[in-house]
């Protein structure tokens, strides 16, 4: 009997915004497309990235499920008020020029959590929070947005990415309110 490998699960936890703050940094990055000819992230999967597990597997959800129960934190509100290109990468991103210590905590808390339940995630990298607006970018120059967008930031969420053809399809999986 050959052995089966498991079956996996590509999940990340993110910020999740509300469709009007999506569709604004969709159209943000539609509107600074002309000077940097990248393509537009679909204004359905515009987030926030926490921690990206990969492939988590399948059996291991409930684990997952758990740790993320443990984290508590304040609910916080943060402005988007920042542009940024990374060459190397190709992404313009939109941040906040201060990031709010509410957001750091938030991180600290779910990476130790995770840590403690055994469940690997990419840490590879520092913590830089940014929202993707266009990949394949080549931004000649960069104008900081006309005005800063507001977020209120109450929950975080897990999400399921499936690659497809045209990009990847997110789904929310679960969610888990901010005290």
């Amino acid at each position: 009997m050959a052995d089966k490998q498991a079956t996996t699960l590509r999940v990340f936890f993110a910020l999740w915004p509300d469709s009007a703050l999506q569709t604004a940094l969709h159209n943000l990055g539609n509107a600074l497309n002309p000077d940097c000819d990248g393509r537009a992230v679909r204004p359905e999967t515009i987030h926030l990235t926490l921690a990206f597990i990969a492939a988590l597997p399948a059996d291991r959800i409930e684990a997952l499920y758990a740790a993320a129960a443990r984290v508590d934190t304040p609910a916080f509100d943060w402005q988007v008020d920042q542009l940024g290109y990374w060459r190397r990468n190709q992404l313009l991103w939109a941040g906040a020029s201060q990031p709010p210590e509410a957001l750091t905590t938030l991180v600290g808390r779910l990476h130790a959590v995770l840590n403690d339940a055994g469940l690997a995630f990419d840490d590879s990298k520092p913590f830089v929070p940014h929202i993707t607006l266009l990949r394949k970018a080549r931004c000649k120059q960069l104008v900081q947005p006309p005005v800063a967008l507001d977020w209120q930031v109450r929950e975080f969420v897990l999400v399921q990415s499936e690659i497809a053809a045209g990009g990847a399809n997110y789904r929310v999986m679960r969610r888990w309110p901010l005290g």
